[in-house]
């Protein structure tokens, strides 16, 4: 449905082909899914970009070195993606640490964008409403489970930023009356 046709630097071409017939909704269900398959396609290409090439990294004083390139599925706003990436262990073991999903900053399988969307969808909807929103507007079939985790983890990330972050209030015209 949709192809990489051309790359050249920070640019590429997709091609996309659908089918038009059938009543108008049954068209605009095939455009939403053509565009979905070009979403697809670039954020492949886009998240490729944040992957290593294979060679030893160090973060902090530890050293690292590919382990294996493994596939994961990531969840987009387009639908779900099967991606081959670096994994990097130490040679003692323990953690193992995806460059990909530091740098891209991946959200528990999520794209950041979808990750902010499932957090904006929940803080004004139920679970369920969020679900069928994404069912109906978006083409996507996600759990609800999926959408609590997600949300979640977005709002531990806003709270611990609070916490860390330090601001001036603005000077008063006057004082505060006493409670």
């Amino acid at each position: 449905m949709a192809e990489v046709v051309k790359r050249s630097g920070d640019e590429m071409t997709v091609e996309v082909r659908l089918r038009l017939s059938g009543s108008l909704l049954e068209m605009e269900e095939a455009i939403l899914q053509a565009t979905n398959a070009v979403g697809r396609c670039a954020t492949e290409a886009a998240l490729m970009r944040f992957d290593t090439d294979g060679s030893p990294i160090r973060i902090g004083e530890t050293k690292l070195t590919a382990r294996e390139r493994n596939t994961k599925q990531y969840q987009t706003p387009y639908g779900a993606l099967q991606v081959e990436r670096y994994v990097c262990q130490s040679s003692r073991g323990g953690r193992v640490y995806c460059p990909l999903e530091h740098q891209a900053r991946i959200v528990r399988g999520a794209t950041p964008r979808f990750a902010s969307q499932l957090s904006h969808k929940y803080s004004q909807l139920n679970v369920r409403a969020v679900q069928r929103d994404l069912a109906q507007n978006h083409g996507r079939t996600v759990a609800t489970s999926y959408i609590q985790n997600v949300a979640d983890w977005v709002g531990s990330i806003a709270t611990t930023k609070e916490e860390t972050s330090e601001y001036a209030l603005p000077p008063l015209d006057a004082p505060l009356p006493p409670w």
